[in-house]
């Protein structure tokens, strides 16, 4: 709680406090990330109950595990590796590998510039058919480097894996769209 004249807290005092056990402090320090850290939870689990379950989860997750956060990556690394962690045991644990969901919140953007209502949507539906072909791991890649604008190496550091799998994952996925876009055009 800030009173007035107080200046507001910094994210290292807000990552003190909640290391201490303070929620408020926590929920204050996530609040900005959240929207990224849903976005890749869906790109991964393609619904929204499920990013909701998933988030929960992950959340709840986090604020046990904080007081053993070692700073060996920034908190906003840590906590997109708790998430994407928990989504790929969520997908694999349900079995699931695609949704067809049509709610939008948290995937990829696709410029609407130019289109009516109706060609939007259409549009958004063809590119979630297109991503849908892709397996969770890959999507979640794709929508850090793509949509999150990380480099291959923060994408890595991330879902812990090496540079070279991001990159060479990356570029098979993008080729891969590219392919199946023109057969869907043929």
């Amino acid at each position: 709680m800030v009173l007035m004249g107080e200046k507001p807290l910094t994210d290292i005092e807000l990552e003190h406090l909640a290391r201490l056990g303070d929620a408020r402090a926590f929920g204050r320090l996530i609040r900005g990330m959240d929207d990224d850290l849903r976005g890749v939870v869906w790109n991964v689990v393609r619904s929204q109950a499920a990013v909701d379950d998933v988030m929960q989860a992950s959340y709840e997750k986090a604020f046990k595990a904080i007081g053993n956060f070692k700073h060996q990556s920034s908190m906003k690394t840590w906590l997109h590796s708790i998430c994407y962690r928990a989504a790929i045991d969520y997908v694999r644990s349900e079995k699931i590998r695609t949704h067809e969901d049509f709610d939008l919140v948290g995937e990829t953007q696709v410029s609407d510039s130019g289109l009516s209502g109706s060609d939007s949507v259409t549009q958004r539906g063809y590119v979630k058919g297109l991503l849908a072909e892709l397996d969770p791991d890959t999507r979640a890649m794709l929508f850090y480097t793509t949509g999150l604008g990380y480099t291959f190496d923060e994408t890595a550091e991330v879902l812990g894996v090496e540079r070279g799998t991001v990159a060479s994952r990356v570029s098979r996925a993008k080729a891969r769209l590219r392919q199946i876009a023109g057969d869907q055009n043929e």
